[in-house]
C-alpha cells in the first residue's frame, strides 16, 4: 500500500521507464523504442485541422499519439493515488515564462536531432548509438549555461525533483529547505494563468481526443486501429507516466548529476540551489533511474539482438551522424532545463498537474513552425550529410578496432552495469547509510533528514 501513497526512489521510477520501452519495442515487431516528438507534432496538427490552419500540419499529417495520452494517464493515477495532485504548486510568472520558452528550444531542437531526449537518452543510448551520445554529450554544458541562467535570474529554489505536498509545507520558511512553490494561501482555481493555460491543454490534447474517439478524420483514429491496438500503444505510456511520477524521473537532471562531485555545498548553495537538489545531485540519485531504464532496456535488447529475434533499433538515421545532431543537443539540454524537465518527464507533470509543464505546451506548439515553414533548407544544410558510415559504438569498434560487434556490445554493456552498480555505491557513501537505505528510501527521506525538519502539521 505505501508504493501507492509515497513517491518511489528513482532507481524503482526508473525500472518501469526502462519496461515502458521493452513494451513499446515487443509491440513494434523488436524493431523500435518509444517515439513522442513526432507523435506530439501530428497531435499539434490534429488541432490546426479542427482550427482550419495547417502551420504544423503542412509537414505532419494530423494523428493522435496514444502511447503520449497514455503517460498523462499513468501520471494522472499516480496524482489521484498519492491524494496529491500538484495544482497547489505555485510558479513565478517568470519561472512560467521561462517554461514556455524552453518548450519551444526543445521542439525545435527535437526536429534538428531527430528526437528528443528521452528518444536518444533512455532509447539510443541502450541501443548504443552513435548519434545519442553526442547528443548527450554536446548538451550536457549547454544544459549548466541554462542552469546558470535560471539561477542568476533568481529562479534556483524553482528547480526540485518532485514537489509533495507534505514535505512543501514542513519545509515553509525553512532557512535550509524553503520551497517558494508552497503557498498555503495559493487557490489554484482563482488563477486566471491556469484557466487559460488549461485552455492550451484542450486545445492542443483534447481535440485530437475527440477526433480520435469519434471519427475517422485523423491518423490513429479508435475506427481505424480498433481498441485493442489503442490499450497496446497506451499501455507503454501508461508505464512511462506512472515512473516518472512517482520519483521525478528526467534525462536533464540525470546527465548533470555527476558532475556534481567536482562542485562543494558552499558553491551550489552560493549560486541559489535548493539544499535537497545538491544533496540529490550529489548523492547520484537521478543517475541510478537513468542507469535503471538504460540498463535493463539495453539488456533485453541485446539478448533479443543475440537470439536473433529482433533488430538494435536506429536513433538516427541512415548514416548514423548528422550536424543536426550535434545543433539540436544543446536545444534540447538547453529546453529541458528551462521546462524542468525533458519532454517526456513534461507529459507526466501535465498529467499531475504542473504549471510549467502547461506553459511549455504552447512553447512546443511555436518551435515546430520553424522547422515545417523551412524544412526543406533546414535538412540540406544539417539533416543530409552523413558525418559517419557507423551507426552503434559496437559497429565502430569492430571495424576500427577489430573483434567482433557481439563482443563489443558485450562489452558495452557491462560498462552499463558498471555506472548504474557505482551510481548506488556513490549515493552510499555521500548520504552514509547502508545499501538498503539507498535502496529503499525515496528522495525525499534522502535529501531531506527527518531530524531536521518540523513534524507535520507545525
Amino acid at each position: 500500500m505505501s508504493l501507492l501513497k509515497k513517491q518511489w526512489p528513482f532507481w524503482l521510477g526508473g525500472l518501469f521507464v526502462g519496461m515502458a520501452e521493452i513494451l513499446y519495442y515487443i509491440h513494434s515487431d523488436y524493431e523500435d523504442f518509444i517515439v513522442v516528438t513526432t507523435g506530439f507534432a501530428q497531435m499539434y496538427a490534429a488541432s490546426e485541422q479542427f482550427l482550419g490552419v495547417d502551420w504544423v500540419g503542412r509537414v505532419y499529417e494530423p494523428g493522435i499519439h496514444w502511447t503520449i495520452i497514455g503517460a498523462l494517464l499513468g501520471a494522472r493515477l499516480v496524482g489521484l493515488a498519492e491524494g496529491d495532485i500538484r495544482g497547489w504548486v505555485r510558479y513565478d510568472k517568470r519561472m512560467l515564462a521561462l517554461a514556455f520558452v524552453g518548450g519551444l528550444l526543445f521542439s525545435f531542437g527535437t526536429r534538428l536531432a531527430a528526437g528528443c531526449t528521452t528518444h536518444h537518452f533512455v532509447g539510443g543510448i541502450p541501443a548504443m548509438s552513435i548519434a545519442s551520445w553526442v547528443v548527450l554529450l554536446s548538451g550536457i554544458p549547454f544544459a549548466f549555461l541554462a542552469f546558470r541562467i535560471a539561477l542568476r535570474a533568481g529562479l534556483g529554489d524553482f528547480f526540485r525533483h518532485q514537489e509533495t505536498q507534505d514535505i512543501a509545507a514542513r519545509c515553509h520558511g525553512h532557512s535550509d529547505h524553503h520551497n517558494p512553490c508552497y503557498d498555503p494561501d495559493y487557490n489554484p482555481w482563482r488563477d486566471p494563468a491556469r484557466w487559460l493555460l488549461n485552455g492550451v491543454l484542450l486545445a492542443f490534447l483534447g481535440v485530437p481526443l475527440v477526433l480520435a474517439v469519434a471519427g475517422d478524420s485523423i491518423g490513429g483514429a479508435v475506427s481505424q486501429i480498433g481498441w485493442s491496438e489503442v490499450v497496446w500503444l497506451a499501455l507503454p505510456g501508461i508505464v512511462l507516466g506512472i515512473g516518472i511520477a512517482k520519483c521525478g524521473f528526467g534525462t536533464e537532471c540525470s546527465v548533470m548529476a555527476p558532475e556534481s562531485v567536482f562542485m562543494q555545498e558552499k558553491s551550489y548553495r552560493a549560486k541559489g540551489v535548493p539544499l535537497c537538489t545538491f544533496r540529490m545531485f550529489r548523492g547520484m540519485l537521478p543517475l541510478q533511474g537513468f542507469m535503471a531504464a538504460i540498463v535493463l532496456f539495453n539488456l533485453y535488447l541485446l539478448g533479443a539482438w543475440l537470439l536473433d529475434v529482433g533488430s538494435i533499433p536506429n536513433a538516427a538515421g541512415e548514416q548514423g551522424l548528422y550536424w543536426g545532431h550535434l545543433v539540436g543537443g544543446p536545444l534540447l539540454a538547453i529546453g529541458a532545463v528551462f521546462m524542468v524537465g525533458c519532454e517526456v518527464r513534461t507529459y507526466a507533470r501535465l498529467g499531475l498537474g504542473y504549471m510549467t509543464a502547461l506553459a511549455a505546451l504552447p512553447g512546443f506548439f511555436i518551435g515546430y513552425i520553424p522547422y515545417t515553414l523551412f524544412q526543406e533548407r533546414i535538412d540540406g544544410w544539417l539533416l543530409t550529410d552523413g558525418l559517419t558510415d557507423y551507426i552503434t559504438l559496437a559497429e565502430w569498434a569492430s571495424y576500427t578496432l577489430g573483434g567482433g560487434e557481439e563482443a563489443w556490445s558485450i562489452a558495452y554493456s557491462l560498462v552499463l552495469i558498471g555506472v548504474l552498480v557505482l551510481s548506488f555505491d556513490v549515493g552510499r557513501r555521500f548520504f552514509k547509510v547502508r545499501f538498503r537505505e539507498v535502496l529503499l528510501e525515496n528522495t525525499d527521506e534522502l535529501v531531506y533528514p527527518a531530524s531536521r525538519l518540523p513534524t507535520a502539521g507545525k
